[in-house]
């Protein structure tokens, strides 16, 4: 039996924190997702952080701020718009929780080509 390649899965966050339970879903979501990758067969999952979303990192709060660490420790890639990193000055929480930046034109499209589900919250 030939074995094919396991899903893979974006959840992009562009809520800001008026919508609190849009953000935490989709957070804790990851994380849930991530812990049980194996038995499902998810490949890779990531967290992408898109206008509101990135917009959060000006001022985390509390919740934001634990969740992320979270799913730093345990390896769960997150990504945030460069653009977006650039215009709100946030350099130092792209260091605290060690963020990869890229553009969102090109990490949606590479969501296409690499064939992931987007979630958004």
């Amino acid at each position: 039996m030939v074995h094919t390649m396991g899903g893979k899965i974006a959840i992009v966050i562009i809520s800001d924190w008026d919508q609190k339970l849009k953000v935490t879903s989709g957070l804790h979501l990851a994380k849930r997702i991530y812990d049980v990758r194996q038995e499902n067969d998810i490949e890779n999952i990531e967290v992408f952080l898109f206008a509101g979303g990135a917009k959060l990192l000006q001022t985390p709060p509390q919740e934001f701020d634990q969740i992320l660490s979270e799913l730093r420790q345990a390896g769960i890639p997150i990504v945030a718009c460069i653009n977006e990193v650039k215009i709100w000055g946030l350099d130092e929480m792209v260091k605290k929780y060690d963020l990869r930046l890229e553009f969102a034109r090109d990490a949606f499209s590479r969501y296409a080509k690499e064939g992931y589900v987007v979630l958004t919250f």
